[in-house]
């Protein structure tokens, strides 16, 4: 009798459906123009929620926010106790930063977000862009996942990336040093001041030409 009057409830209660993108932004000069977290470093992260609905989302409320690994122990989380989301018109999106942090972690990982309708009598359903697939899914795992959302983020190892600059320098290392071997640098350089120069020259000579039809 009482799961008969949870699902009842639960038809009589007004769906919203919202799809949601978490984006991720590295702090450090030396690592910002990745786009994956990277381990030991500071970043800031946060969600784009879009409504994809044909009607406008009610006012809610961000209550719980987090990255967790794969045991469901929790890395980094929401400091505030919740974040306002206003409401949104069919195909509108809003970006809401979610927090700051340091992860020590490496591999994937889950980010987790709980959004609540301040307006009683009415959820959201959660969706997300599969890459794989390239299409919007559905997030669904049990009944209970009404309001609340969950993806994989992945974590960059940071040995593998300092590892791979180092690669790109001694790489073009030897090939300055393979090309002084062949052409000797002062060569280069001058066959370089050559082409500059044409390169200029055919410029002027073209705003000169320009500057004859006006």
């Amino acid at each position: 009798m009482s799961n008969q009057t949870t699902e009842q409830e639960e038809l009589e209660k007004e769906p919203f459906k919202i799809q949601i993108t978490a984006s991720f932004k590295n702090k450090s000069k030396k690592f910002k123009n990745y786009s994956s977290i990277v381990q030991g470093e500071p970043f800031s992260w946060g969600i784009t929620i879009k409504n994809i609905d044909t009607k406008p989302t009610p006012e809610a409320n961000i209550v719980a926010a987090g990255i967790k690994d794969l045991d469901d122990k929790v890395f980094q989380y929401m400091e505030e106790q919740e974040k306002f989301v206003r409401s949104l018109n069919p195909n509108e999106e809003i970006f809401i930063e979610i927090d700051r942090g340091v992860i020590f972690l490496e591999g994937m990982q889950w980010c987790y977000l709980s959004i609540h309708p301040k307006s009683e009598g009415k959820y959201f359903e959660t969706y997300q862009f599969d890459e794989s697939h390239n299409r919007v899914v559905k997030f669904y795992i049990d009944e209970e996942d009404n309001n609340n959302w969950m993806d994989h983020v992945y974590i960059q190892k940071k040995m593998e990336l300092l590892q791979s600059r180092t690669n790109n320098y001694i790489l073009l290392l030897t090939l300055v040093t393979v090309w002084e071997s062949i052409f000797g640098i002062k060569n280069s350089l001058k066959s370089l001041a050559v082409i500059l120069s044409l390169v200029f020259s055919w410029i002027a000579d073209g705003i000169e030409w320009l500057g004859q039809l006006l």
